[in-house]
């Protein structure tokens, strides 16, 4: 599972709120006070956004604190395959190949 791009939207997203917050027009005081309406709010599209992004990068961690440390199946799999020898077939040697160039965006 690869959080990256998780992370990477949340830092995007804080970046705008941080830039937000130090733009003088975000934050001008009213001319006049009117006590005659009644008090409302509202979220901007980009507080929206952050709190989407924050509400998916908690479920992430949620999955992520579930699983176990160590996943005995997988370590009983991969020493199954290194007794067998897997590891050192041209098979393994060109399933790795191919991840390697789609993770590094390289065409056959």
């Amino acid at each position: 599972m690869r959080l990256t791009p998780i992370s990477n939207k949340i830092a995007s997203e804080l970046k705008k709120v941080e830039n937000a917050k130090k733009s003088p027009k975000a934050y001008s005081a009213p001319k006049k006070a009117s006590f005659s309406k009644q008090d409302s709010s509202s979220f901007t599209s980009d507080a929206r956004r952050l709190s989407e992004s924050k509400a998916q990068a908690d479920i992430a961690a949620a999955r992520i604190a579930m699983e176990p440390d160590i996943r005995v199946e997988k370590v009983n799999e991969v020493k199954k395959k290194v007794a067998n020898g897997y590891y050192n077939t041209s098979e393994f040697a060109d399933r790795l190949a191919e991840k390697m160039c789609d993770v590094f965006g390289i065409k056959k």
